[in-house]
């Protein structure tokens, strides 16, 4: 199932406001541009890698806040959008936890795709954190096995078999991290 962007009835536009009052529904997974974007839960796999990298960063020996789970990322206050990462890693000295949206680009995002994301959806969220100052995204493709890197360099295409480096001393092969997951490392 793909992602539908919905407004609310009569115009309803998201606004900053009411994500700080805690008026936008549960149900709604991301705002872009005000408008509300629903998507299914992922499902096992999807979580599984998300844990694995999540466990591979928190090792790091940089000055990193990991955070995971669809961390909230406020990319621009107006018109509201506010995105859903799966793995982020932020420098310390940037970033202080709150208990709200993470307001400054991350060092790094890590994306795990799913079967029901639609290329266009992904493209738009490439670059979506790309223009808000994202330095480093790696997304994950699992049933493809091939993961994509977009950082200041370019885009890179990496198979299952290369090592990618996510920071500095944190690097990983998704051949490795599939063999977690079975053999089959896709949604059957």
């Amino acid at each position: 199932m793909k992602e539908v962007v919905l407004e609310r009835p009569k115009g309803k536009v998201w606004t900053y406001e009411d994500y700080l009052s805690g008026r936008i529904p549960a149900e709604v997974s991301e705002v872009v541009k005000g408008k509300e974007v629903r998507k299914m839960p992922a499902g096992d796999i999807h979580g599984f890698m998300e844990a694995l990298i999540t466990g591979l960063l928190i090792k790091s020996k940089g000055p990193y806040i990991v955070l995971s789970g669809e961390v909230a990322l406020l990319l621009s206050r107006s018109p509201l959008t506010l995105r859903g990462a799966d793995v982020v890693a932020i420098s310390g000295d940037r970033w202080k936890l709150k208990g709200g949206a993470i307001e400054v680009p991350p060092d790094l995002i890590v994306e795990i795709v799913s079967p029901s994301d639609s290329l266009p959806y992904i493209l738009e969220k490439i670059e979506d954190y790309r223009r808000w100052g994202v330095k480093r995204q790696v997304w994950v493709f699992p049933e493809d096995r091939k993961v994509m890197v977009v950082d200041e360099g370019g885009v890179k295409v990496f198979s299952e078999k290369d090592e990618v480096k996510l920071l500095e001393d944190v690097k990983f092969r998704l051949k490795d991290l599939l063999k977690e997951v079975g053999d089959e490392g896709s949604s059957s």
